[in-house]
């Protein structure tokens, strides 16, 4: 199915569907896609919006997969739907959950912990920190969750992403010292858990790390002198040291439109972003990529493959969660929307 057609499909849908139908988009996707959008922002933000859409009974999410299931989790009396079951995560298949398990049956016996995880993993490994008193966080909200997670236990079990991890850690004012990588693949000393506050599970976004680094920031800032940074904090520690603020996608818009007429920023994340980003705000600010990067995944999902998806919806890849699941999942996913 060429463009035009497929345009022209979904344009279809969307009437016959009326209020039935929402198209949720993250913000990674390209122009195309977010043109067709009912709602855009980011894994908060989608996460937010799942519940308040009442009369919507089928959601078809452009993004990946493990964003589609947390739809299904937060609303199972909905039909989800995504155009592409292979739009995966790397980061999120980083931490399996049998893994997840086996480490956890090592960590308990060091006292008090609580385990979180970033909203890029599973719905089995977000069930199992409902679980066992735990939460989820996004890139948002992952310091307020963190502040919850110390007022309940000494300890943090934070997973899949390790920068994410540390450059929280780090904003709260813990050292290096006390945080420790927990790798699956390769566990030499047990002893360096024991005093750690922070226990970080070794996965990484490929967009972020190790894309981005300070040698970047020093580049940019020669090539454009004044230039403000801003980067996502799953980048290197080192990397979002060296610049002036980091944020997750809708914290990075904020900051952008925060700042002065003429200003010149960077912006360290996905480049359909960055790209929407200083369209939208050319006549204001200037706003060039740190480097260029896509989301392999999020490209699984095109114009051709949501007008399929739309097309006959008894066929599409409909994204369904065991009921245990979701139970557990759930009160993760909860606790961290009351935080």
């Amino acid at each position: 199915m060429a463009k035009d057609p497929a345009r022209e499909v979904i344009k279809q849908k969307k009437r016959e569907l009326g209020r039935r139908l929402v198209i949720l988009v993250h913000h990674y996707q390209n122009d195309e896609i977010i043109a067709c959008a009912d709602f855009v922002g980011d894994s908060l933000e989608l996460a937010r919006k799942v519940p308040q859409i009442p009369a919507a009974e089928i959601i078809v999410f452009c993004g990946v997969y493990f964003m589609a299931e947390t739809a299904v989790i937060l609303a199972p009396d909905k039909m989800v739907f995504i155009p592409d079951k292979t739009a995966g995560c790397p980061l999120a298949d980083m931490a399996k959950s049998d893994d997840v398990a086996r480490a956890w049956d090592v960590l308990k016996d060091l006292g008090a912990i609580i385990p979180i995880t970033y909203v890029n993993s599973s719905a089995a490994v977000k069930a199992f920190c409902g679980r066992n008193k735990g939460a989820v966080c996004t890139s948002g909200n992952a310091n307020k969750v963190f502040a919850w997670a110390f007022s309940q236990a000494e300890r943090i079990f934070f997973m899949p992403d390790k920068n994410l991890g540390e450059n929280t850690a780090r904003a709260m004012g813990i050292d290096e010292d006390e945080m420790a990588i927990w790798d699956p693949l390769d566990l030499k000393d047990m002893s360096s858990f024991e005093n750690a506050k922070v226990i970080l599970w070794k996965g990484w976004c490929p967009v972020h790390w190790p894309v981005f680094t300070e040698v970047d920031v020093e580049k940019i800032r020669k090539e454009y002198p004044g230039i403000k940074v801003i980067v996502h904090p799953e980048s290197d520690p080192e990397t979002v040291q060296a610049s002036d603020a980091s944020g997750s996608t809708s914290q990075i818009i904020k900051y952008v439109e925060s700042l002065q007429r003429d200003a010149k920023v960077a912006v360290g994340t996905e480049t359909n972003m960055v790209n929407r980003l200083a369209e939208s705000c050319h006549d204001i600010v200037k706003v060039v990529p740190l480097k260029e990067v896509y989301c392999d995944d999020m490209a699984k999902i095109t114009l051709e493959k949501l007008a399929l998806c739309l097309s006959d919806l008894s066929r599409s890849a409909r994204v369904r969660v065991p009921e245990e699941i979701i139970r557990d999942a759930r009160i993760a996913l909860d606790r961290m929307l009351r935080i």
